[in-house]
């Protein structure tokens, strides 16, 4: 593997240079305040007419913890700017599950997908559906059960390919094993069978731990990271490639070292249009703080090149969750930690990459989060509207007294 990487002196010098704070226009569009959500950890979607659609992981009712079961809610545009909240469905942590932590996957007849840790016929939590009904009420139901043989704990991200099948990670399972790679496919009988496509050993630099989840490309190939394992006990991305008959191929693209390269990948990876891909790490880089970074192929080889040195300014952010693609090939995202807002403490950051040419890359503040107003420690990607270049995301604390969480919109 090849690691596109300067020197040290001379990387932090172009750091310097290209860290620079625009305060961009931001607004919270929705504090949680508990009765209606609380603590969303995973990203948004919207449908065609504009509506937002997320989980909190707590809040409500139900006997999950005293943070509650969670819910699945919708934000709606109103008028004067102001947004909508509806509460689709609050789980009770029994038979329908609790403590959602994916984001949420739309079909063509509107029902809503996603998973929960808590509750179902193992109480090791599942798949669960929301079906619209007549007279805007919704229905629930736990389609898929986990099971701690094939494993349990989703990653962050879910994704669906053209058939309507649900591709996943999970993070915890039996003895000897550090988590699977599922497929949740939909049977005509209106029953979904669950497979194991590959399970990780953590062992002999095989990765260990798939927090972020997966990603898909258009020949139907997975990708995702390891937060651990690998040849240097510091994460991994990986690739598995179907063989038409049932069996998948893993393949390693890249092994971290947790020194500049970065290392422990927990996020999201996301994929351009030439099949390079794009992710962040919590550790390593020059400043110890994570990096951006993105895999390239040449000649059947993936190499890595550092997009940025996390933490490189006084104002930046660390604990990056995850990237995603904007207009000309610029990249968004949210850091859990730096800033200076939060009384100086940092309780992190919206920030923006944007190429400069010569394989260097620019970063730009749009946003330092304060907590009370506006919310802290967002750990999701961000959802971007392509037609406005409005960010949306969510926080998982702040935006109040008790600090519940939020839903914000900046407009780089």
């Amino acid at each position: 593997m090849k690691i596109k990487i300067r020197t040290l002196a001379l990387l932090l010098v172009m750091l310097a240079e290209l860290v620079i704070q625009v305060v961009a226009k931001e607004n919270t569009i929705f504090r949680f305040n508990f009765t209606n959500g609380a603590y969303p950890l995973a990203g948004l979607i919207a449908d065609s007419q504009g509506n937002l659609y997320g989980a909190a992981a707590g809040g409500g009712g139900g006997d999950c913890s005293n943070a509650g079961c969670g819910m699945v809610f919708e934000l709606a545009p109103a008028s004067g700017g102001t947004w909508t909240e509806k509460v689709l469905y609050v789980f009770e942590g029994t038979s329908d599950g609790g403590d959602p932590l994916t984001n949420l996957l739309i079909d063509g007849k509107g029902n809503l997908y996603g998973c929960v840790t808590d509750g179902g016929a193992n109480n090791l939590g599942g798949l669960y559906k929301l079906t619209p009904a007549p007279g805007g009420t919704w229905t629930e139901s736990l389609v898929f059960s986990f099971a701690e043989q094939t494993g349990f704990v989703p990653g962050s991200q879910i994704v669906a390919d053209t058939h309507g099948n649900i591709f996943l990670t999970l993070q915890y399972l039996g003895p000897g094993l550090s988590g699977t790679v599922f497929e949740l496919s939909p049977q005509s009988n209106g029953t979904w069978s669950g497979t194991v496509i590959y399970a990780f050993s953590g062992e002999n630099g095989d990765g260990d731990q798939p927090y972020g989840g997966v990603i898909l490309d258009h020949g139907g190939n997975v990708y995702g990271t390891t937060g651990y394992g690998g040849a240097y006990r510091s994460g991994t991305v990986y690739q598995l490639t179907p063989n038409g008959q049932g069996a998948w191929t893993e393949n390693i693209l890249y092994n971290f070292m947790d020194n500049q390269d970065g290392g422990f990948p927990e996020s999201p990876l996301t994929i351009d249009g030439s099949g390079n891909l794009y992710g962040t790490t919590l550790g390593g880089g020059s400043n110890f703080r994570g990096i951006a970074f993105e895999l390239s192929q040449s000649g059947g080889e993936w190499s890595e090149s550092v997009l940025h040195d996390f933490g490189s300014g006084p104002s930046d952010g660390f604990l990056a969750n995850g990237i995603t693609f904007g207009a000309n090939g610029v990249l968004y995202g949210t850091t859990l930690g730096g800033g200076d807002g939060c009384n100086g403490t940092g309780c992190g950051i919206v920030f923006q990459l944007t190429p400069q040419g010569g394989g260097q890359w620019q970063e730009t503040i749009l946003h330092q989060f304060e907590s009370i107003l506006d919310g802290s420690q967002s750990q999701a990607p961000v959802l971007i509207d392509n037609k406005g270049g409005r960010l949306f995301g969510v926080t998982q604390y702040g935006g109040g007294m008790y600090g519940y969480g939020t839903v914000f919109m900046t407009q780089p």
